[in-house]
């Protein structure tokens, strides 16, 4: 089992750098030693966020994509990418929107792709902040599966065409759990062909309707390509959590994890410290899983 961490937050660019450093340590920021942090620091995977590079003027260079290289040869990891999803409304029933959104992702690949045969995953949210508002505001029951399915249909147009413009293996998709019902989600990713990325805290805090987590995985772990491993908090601006700190986190579905030898990444969504309180879970509670010897220690 691959346990990973997703180090490049919004935290970590304006509390880290931009605080510290001011606009000149944006354009000194190196991803490689961020990522080479976590690989000394014990984690065999890393999640890079896509959205960053978008939003900040952080440059990737041809020395840094080599440099990326290296690090995952030098330290045996593995990658996988997280698109864009700040503003991002692939189900949009504005088409502007949705185009702008589709050009969004499809830059954020290209920034990557001398990286490409690199990254094992590239997570997508089918869904963004503004359909989640949509789907609260309709009540009418007879109404709900209709607007879902259009919703759903807008956003398969919008990856199909992702898929087209960059001819990404779509098997390499991983369409993530959100606020959307999660039997959709899966039709979705039935209807590409994708995979499946299960948030753990996104189906514990009920955004992607009332499912079972165990049950989920049970059902659905063939066709997962990533798990985002955290418990649901409402506490701060995030839905993410240490395990065990949240709604009851089942040590079940760690367990089923194991039993069936699950292969894609597993990656905590958390800061360092919570991800680190997560590993001691896991240890007291499912003491059978081979974890990786992480070190308390910061990355950048």
């Amino acid at each position: 089992m691959r346990f990973g961490i997703s180090p490049l937050s919004l935290e970590l660019v304006i509390d880290k750098i931009l605080k510290e450093k001011g606009l000149a340590g944006l354009i000194q920021f190196k991803l490689s030693e961020l990522i080479e942090g976590v690989a000394k620091a014990g984690y065999k995977h890393c999640e890079i966020i896509l959205d960053i590079f978008q939003l900040f003027p952080i440059q990737i260079t041809e020395e840094e994509i080599q440099n990326l290289k290296n690090i995952k040869q030098e330290y045996d990891m593995t990658y996988s990418a997280h698109f864009p999803f700040i503003s991002i409304e692939l189900a949009s029933p504005n088409k502007f929107i949705r185009e702008g959104s589709v050009n969004s992702i499809v830059d954020s690949y290209n920034t990557f792709i001398q990286l490409e045969e690199d990254i094992d995953v590239y997570v997508l949210h089918a869904t963004g902040e503004f359909i989640a508002d949509a789907m609260d505001f309709i009540m009418d029951p007879n109404i709900f599966p209709v607007a879902t399915s259009l919703f759903a249909d807008l956003s398969i147009q919008s990856i199909k065409e992702i898929i087209k413009r960059t001819g990404i293996d779509r098997k390499k998709i991983a369409i993530e759990n959100f606020e959307f019902p999660f039997e959709t989600t899966v039709n979705m990713v039935e209807k590409l062909g994708t995979k499946l990325c299960i948030d753990t805290a996104h189906v514990l805090g009920g955004l992607s309707g009332k499912v079972d987590l165990v049950d989920i995985a049970e059902k659905y772990l063939d066709i997962a390509g990533e798990i985002h491993l955290q418990d649901y908090s409402k506490e701060g601006l995030i839905d993410h959590g240490a395990l065990g700190t949240g709604k009851n986190f089942p040590p079940e579905f760690l367990k089923l994890l194991h039993q069936r030898n699950f292969t894609g990444p597993i990656v905590f969504e958390l800061p360092r410290s919570e991800a680190l309180k997560s590993i001691e879970y896991i240890k007291k509670f499912v003491p059978q899983i081979d974890l990786p010897n992480v070190k308390d220690q910061p990355f950048y």
